[in-house]
């Protein structure tokens, strides 16, 4: 009889110990999520810091603000007066989409006003 009592209590352990296993992994999931978002966010700032920075150089250098935020990716850096001054791109090692345009970390294209020679994110 003692027997079927440690057996019965050992299944009520073991169930207890499964349900303390999945609490927890549902906890650290829930915190990778929110930290994985932190982390996109701050990548994305970054990224749209590079590019605004790329769009003002070409402008000093071009005189104008660049059409597209594809222009940033394929042109050297070049002077007004036809110089490359520098063997390198205007924005270099960000993700692009297949039609050449840069993305965020979520997949979505940077947005670009050429009026106010601006990108930002898609992002809310």
């Amino acid at each position: 009889m003692k027997f079927n009592r440690y057996k019965r209590l050992t299944s009520f352990e073991n169930a207890l110990v499964l349900i303390f296993i999945l609490t927890m992994a549902t906890l650290l999931f829930a915190y990778y999520k929110k930290y994985e978002y932190v982390v996109k966010s701050r990548v994305s700032y970054e990224q749209l810091y590079q590019i605004n920075t790329a769009i003002v150089l070409y402008t000093v250098t071009k005189g104008k603000f660049p059409e597209d935020l594809r222009v940033l990716i394929t042109e050297n850096m070049v002077s007004r007066s036809g110089e490359t001054f520098f063997n390198k791109k205007y924005i270099e090692g960000l993700m692009v989409d297949s039609e050449g345009y840069p993305i965020d970390p979520w997949g979505r294209r940077y947005l670009y006003d050429k009026s106010k020679g601006l990108a930002y994110s898609q992002q809310k």
